[in-house]
């Protein structure tokens, strides 16, 4: 049996190293390297009978979803609670609240630093108050996996009237932590001229044609260099709270001709919806500081009639739409 000598030793053991990093960063919950991000429903019911503290439990979802049954010790949370007003954001509906509103809201909430806050939805809510909690300084906030339905389905219970205010206030003080996580218009107009970013358009395939224009839009159509990738592909058809593997979304993201190499921007109508794709990519190990949500989003872009768009079916490969 031949030596393998010191070369070969450092090669072999480079390549259990690599090895074993690629298997460490599989092991995350559904096999993201982010995985703790997501939290089971299994897991939240422990946590609620173990009657932990510490556990604030959120429903992003609006007052019709919350009242047809919620779980139990959840607080409503509709986005009118976390939008700034109009005035303060040059007339543009959607955007988030300054540090000082998040602090007061979070607060109302009864969160603190060491608060375990678990955030669900119905369809894409939750992803919007993770991305805010993670704005502004509270990155460890976790989302229900399959959302309510998910819960339900396991036979658990919901309650169907509020749970009463916190007995002692939050202590949670936000601010920004992660500046590049919000973007706005300039941010995407440098984003399209430098040809060195990707800026992915996550609503519905009639809105990006401009086919469709939604309430609160002032202009049909896409922003130019924009590449459709359509929220709802992240998550499972049967239930669009739960989302896909990560095996799944690396599919996907190659089909749609995601670039990890590259600047990440993302919009939809208000900045609700990108940050589902966000979070795909967050959960997939992607560079934080190359994620990117246009705030005002197609909204604060229609708005201002100087700024260029395109409408109909792009011809470039890339945009081209994936289906599943």
């Amino acid at each position: 049996m031949k030596k393998i000598g010191k070369i070969g030793m450092a090669v072999v053991a480079l390549f259990i190293l690599t090895a074993t990093a690629v298997v460490a960063e599989d092991t995350g919950y559904k096999g993201f390297p982010r995985g703790s991000a997501l939290i089971t429903v299994q897991e939240l019911k422990h946590l609620i009978d173990a009657k932990n503290p510490q556990l604030v439990i959120l429903a992003a979802e609006n007052s019709v979803e919350y009242r047809l049954g919620h779980i139990p010790g959840s607080r409503q949370v509709d986005r009118p609670d976390i939008e700034a007003p109009p005035e303060t954001q040059n007339g543009v509906t959607g955007n988030i609240i300054d540090s000082d509103g998040f602090t007061k809201l979070a607060r109302k909430l009864g969160i603190s630093r060491d608060s375990i806050v678990v955030v669900y939805d119905t369809k894409y809510d939750a992803t919007r108050l993770w991305w805010a909690f993670t704005y502004y300084g509270k990155g460890d906030v976790r989302v229900l996996d399959g959302g309510v339905k998910a819960w339900t389905e396991a036979g658990y219970p919901v309650d169907l009237l509020a749970p009463d205010p916190p007995a002692l206030s939050g202590t949670l003080t936000a601010k920004v932590a992660l500046p590049s996580f919000r973007v706005e218009t300039a941010a995407i107009i440098a984003a399209e001229s430098s040809g060195k970013a990707q800026i992915w358009d996550n609503r519905d395939i009639r809105e990006f044609t401009g086919e469709e224009l939604k309430k609160g839009a002032y202009r049909a159509g896409r922003i130019p260099g924009s590449a459709h990738s359509d929220w709802a592909l992240f998550k499972k058809k049967e239930n669009q709270a739960d989302w896909l593997s990560a095996f799944e979304v690396t599919a996907l993201l190659q089909r749609l001709g995601y670039d990890r190499s590259r600047e990440q921007y993302f919009y939809c109508q208000s900045g609700v919806r990108s940050t589902q794709a966000l979070f795909a990519l967050y959960l997939s190990g992607w560079p934080v500081d190359k994620l990117h949500n246009y705030d005002s989003s197609w909204i604060g872009w229609s708005k201002d009639t100087t700024l260029p768009l395109l409408t109909g079916l792009p011809t470039a490969p890339r945009a081209a739409q994936a289906g599943r």
